[in-house]
């Protein structure tokens, strides 16, 4: 039987600068341009620019389409499967992470299904992405470009900007190694499941599995480190604050969490990865497959969350009352839509079975973000970012918005810097 132990080798970046090699030294990345540039080229786009931004720093990137830590595969130089790297290494092996570093890309595609990160001011605190070193990558598209193919270009241009950046390091010593593997299980602890939906909905509401757009997969099991080694990659162009980016999937909390809690209070059994569709009777057998798999694995109980809101609460609210009529305990992650005064309803449906639900906040919240020295982008593109308010761009280049243009401000991971505290 395959044995899954993952070795992740993480570089620690506290800076990132522009200079004559592609290099790593003393937590410092230096960037060669153009060689980077021509790691990413494609005849179908054109006039790339690549920035960086700072935490701390005045600068504001908008619009954002995807965030992805550099990583690569130590035995082939290679990383994220089905894509740029071979299916079989997944989740075994040793990868280099440059943490503390992310690829940004930027674009407009679908134009209000992006977001935006602020590096300082009271935006930053709303998104991991402002503590990290960015480098911003953004082009054009040619003429002919569809937005279907603009967004393919733009995702292969971050992933191999990633894979481009981490290979730097492959052969260094790294500063910190994590080793990750399920080692033998406990009957006498509750058998626990991690069922991951991915948006699916076409129309730039996708994700990959291996290559594979999600759509075309019906829920299957895979290994926690699959998922840690970039068996999934995001395609998505959905509102800012609730979507899960490629980095979110590379470093999932819930995963972390009952990775540290296996063996202590619970048998982590794996996660079951499936799609969510617009369509009722695919959201009926998606329901119906997760359940039959939740059964072959005897779990006794699952954590379920969403991605995006809306549409896809019926798909939790399916999963929850199939598996509680089995007896099958659940815990929902899910963000709420409550109106700017916290009032109105936050869940579009519900189901009396739901009766453990965490929510990752309410995205409906107004927040002033002040003008930035520097604008990676296009400002105006503010006034079309799902969740804008009427004129959000002021003259003076501050911003009146709700959260929900925030990237990762209000995760179904749980993955934003904000938390609760019980009193």
């Amino acid at each position: 039987m395959k044995s899954y132990s993952l070795e992740l080798r993480r570089f620690k970046i506290r800076d990132v600068q522009f200079g004559n090699a592609t290099a790593y030294a003393n937590g410092v990345l230096t960037i060669k341009k153009s060689e980077l540039l021509k790691a990413v080229a494609s005849e179908r786009l054109r006039n790339y620019s690549v920035d960086i931004a700072r935490p701390g720093e005045s600068v504001r990137i908008i619009p954002v389409k995807d965030v992805i830590e550099p990583r690569v595969k130590v035995e082939s130089g290679k990383f994220f499967p089905g894509i740029l790297a071979p299916c079989d290494c997944c989740g075994t092996g040793a990868t280099v992470v440059l943490d503390g570093c992310n690829v940004v890309t930027t674009g407009q595609i679908v134009f209000y299904q992006e977001g935006l990160v602020d590096m300082s001011g009271p935006g930053a605190k709303y998104t991991i992405y402002s503590k990290t070193c960015n480098v911003v990558l953004s082009a054009d598209p040619t003429d002919d470009l569809t937005h279907a193919e603009h967004e393919r270009e733009i995702r292969m241009a971050g992933l191999k900007a990633a894979e481009y950046l981490a290979s730097c390091v492959r052969d260094s010593k790294a500063d910190l190694i994590e080793t990750w593997e399920l080692d033998s299980h406990d009957s006498s602890k509750p058998r626990i499941g991690y069922v991951y939906l991915l948006l699916a909905q076409g129309l730039l509401h996708d994700n990959y599995l291996y290559g594979n757009n999600i759509r075309t997969v019906h829920p299957c099991i895979l290994h926690p480190n699959e998922l840690m080694d970039g068996a999934v990659v995001s395609g998505n162009c959905v509102t800012a604050c609730d979507k899960n980016t490629t980095y979110d999937h590379l470093n999932n909390p819930v995963l972390k969490e009952l990775y540290e809690r296996h063996g202590k209070e619970l048998d982590f059994c794996g996660v079951i990865v499936s799609p969510i569709s617009p369509v009722l009777e695919e959201k009926e057998r998606c329901a119906l497959g997760i359940a039959n798999l939740c059964a072959l694995l005897g779990l006794d109980g699952v954590i379920i969350s969403e991605e995006g809101g809306g549409n896809p609460e019926s798909d939790l609210m399916l999963i929850c009352r199939r598996l509680e009529q089995e007896g099958i305990s659940t815990v929902l992650l899910a963000h709420e839509n409550c109106g700017k005064d916290g009032t109105a309803q936050g869940i579009t449906i519900v189901t009396k079975e739901a009766d453990a639900v965490v929510s990752a906040g309410n995205a409906n919240e107004i927040i002033t973000l002040p003008p930035m020295d520097r604008v990676i982008g296009v400002s105006s593109a503010m006034n079309q970012l799902s969740g804008a308010l009427e004129n959000s761009l002021k003259p003076d280049g501050s911003i009146e918005t709700t959260y929900t243009v925030i990237m990762d401000a209000i995760s179904n991971l749980g993955i934003m810097p904000l938390g609760v505290e019980t009193y």
